[in-house]
């Protein structure tokens, strides 16, 4: 049996919602009591190491030829998935009102840049670019974006976290903003790397176009998830579901964003089966399809 203490702490919190407040209900858990949201947190946030996970047999065997084919498909397909659910965290926090799921957006964004500085180690070390280091990593266009992302990514890696926050005070939220340019800066990467939706070669998963170009194509996948937490943050949608949500008329708001949810699932499947699809093969040390 599983013993549990409930709190009403959260329940006196302004804002706080009634699954806030269940969250911080507390579950004994080997021999010691922890809350529901911690627990929640866990299960939700183990999955950022996936990328790494994955990637780590053919790094550790120092497999370069399959590094070569797929490092950029696992540790870059990895950051990217990390960055959505980073930019997600907000706009489900405005849909729902809830808040003990927003500790996760610091934990994913930690663990994309994680992602990102694993991917460019791997690329400078690994990858068949002409002129060394530094052609690896800055040799073509889209290499030279992706170098600017992780250069931007530094400073919000080393100020993540409650310290830096409270140092740097009023100047850590327009700090960490650099994710928004960060934002434009995959999605600028992405149209450099797959000759702006119009690629007739590689197309996301697999080893040439498949007959649905379009919804293979990484710069589509991300544009379409892009959109639900890019119009959620625009301050008119933000008031205008805040006002329904006083009115009571919450199902308006659900019906109204309900297309756009609808579309970053499916250009969110398609970015989880390329990234499990690769991965699998590094893990299992197969060559990429």
């Amino acid at each position: 049996m599983v013993a549990t203490r409930d709190t009403a702490l959260a329940s006196h919190k302004a804002g706080a919602t009634a699954l806030d407040a269940w969250m911080s209900g507390e579950v004994r858990l080997f021999g010691r009591y922890v809350s529901r949201q911690r627990i929640a947190l866990w299960v939700l946030g183990i999955g950022a190491f996936i990328p790494i996970v994955l990637i780590a047999p053919a790094d550790v065997t120092r497999h370069s030829d399959l590094l070569d084919l797929g490092e950029a498909s696992v540790l870059g397909t990895g950051t990217e998935i990390l960055l959505l659910l980073t930019l997600m965290i907000t706009p489900l926090n405005t849909l729902t009102r809830q808040r003990w799921f927003v500790p996760l957006r610091r934990w994913y964004g930690l663990m994309m840049a994680a992602t990102a500085f694993f991917d460019a180690t791997n690329a400078a070390i690994a990858t068949s670019f002409q002129g060394g280091v530094l052609g690896r990593l800055s040799g073509h266009s889209f290499l030279l974006v992706g170098l600017i992302m992780n250069m931007l990514l530094i400073p919000l890696f080393l100020t993540g976290n409650p310290w830096a926050q409270r140092k740097l005070g009023r100047y850590w939220k327009p700090l960490h903003r650099l994710i928004y340019v960060i934002w434009g800066g995959l999605v600028l990467h992405l149209m450099l790397l797959e000759g702006f939706g119009v690629q007739s070669g590689l197309n996301g998963s697999g080893s040439g176009v498949d007959g649905t170009p379009i919804f293979h194509q990484r710069l589509y996948q991300l544009l379409v998830c892009s959109l639900f937490p890019f119009v959620l943050r625009l301050p008119p949608v933000k008031r205008w579901v805040t006002d329904k949500q006083k009115e009571g008329r919450q199902i308006v708001v659900f019906w109204a964003v309900l297309p756009m949810l609808l579309l970053f699932c499916l250009g969110f499947a398609y970015i989880l089966h390329e990234e499990f699809l690769q991965g699998i093969n590094m893990f299992l040390l197969k060559g990429g399809n």
